[in-house]
């Protein structure tokens, strides 16, 4: 069994990774903004002891920092962190207002930023910490007018930020041991990604966790899509 926190687990990718987690055994932390109106999870919880769901806005640095200061204190360890949280404006360069824009960079860039740095002292204990970035081929800076893609210009710079902060953190990481990649989910039928997408939130959290569960430390600080395939930052 590992311990997994997934943040942003209250909908679309986030809620079916506690589904799929949970059903295979492993122990799941679920943060979500509001934890006691979360129907799915708290049902989920009835059958489930090793699910354990906890506040977390990751637009508040001090709910960030309660969340796991709590968990350190309950000397929870965390093997694997989903870095799931995230929002997203569809409108172009042309289109999209400022604050929207500040929007998207605070919950999808410094929200995942004081995840991963305020969950280090839960990961360090672990002897196989992996944390995983979700980003998207939309934040690919190198496909930027090679595909049809594009056009959502504040979730694409966001996510060139996100995978910046991957191969950062996978660096500066790298002596206590925590690998940290950047995982596109592919184009799913969300809340997000709209009826129209590719894949079922199922299908795509199926591949998201073979993937996962087979990277080695040689894929360690890169970027990788739902095909098993490395994506060009």
């Amino acid at each position: 069994m590992k311990s997994y926190f997934i943040s942003g687990a209250s909908r679309g990718i986030g809620r079916e990774l506690c589904k799929q987690l949970l059903n295979r055994g492993d122990r799941v932390i679920a943060g979500c903004r509001t934890p006691f109106k979360e129907g799915f999870l708290s049902n989920l919880q009835k059958t489930c002891s090793h699910l354990e769901i906890v506040q977390l806005d990751v637009n508040n640095e001090q709910s960030v920092t309660d969340c796991f200061e709590e968990l350190e204190r309950k000397s929870i360890t965390i093997d694997r962190l989903f870095n799931n949280a995230g929002v997203i404006d569809w409108r172009n360069l042309h289109e999209v207002s400022a604050d929207s824009f500040s929007q998207v960079l605070q919950t999808n860039l410094r929200g995942a930023f004081l995840v991963l740095r305020h969950a280090l002292a839960c990961l360090r204990p672990s002897s196989d910490a992996w944390i995983y970035n979700m980003s998207s081929r939309l934040g690919s800076i190198e496909l930027r007018g090679n595909t049809q893609l594009g056009g959502a210009i504040a979730y694409e710079c966001s996510k060139a930020g996100l995978n910046m902060l991957t191969k950062q953190a996978a660096i500066d990481l790298a002596e206590n041991g925590i690998k940290v990649v950047s995982l596109s989910p592919g184009w799913v039928k969300t809340e997000m990604g709209g009826a129209e997408a590719k894949y079922s939130v199922e299908d795509s959290v199926g591949k998201i966790l073979d993937i996962t569960d087979h990277l080695t430390l040689q894929q360690n600080g890169r970027f990788w899509g739902e095909d098993g395939k490395e994506i060009p930052w």
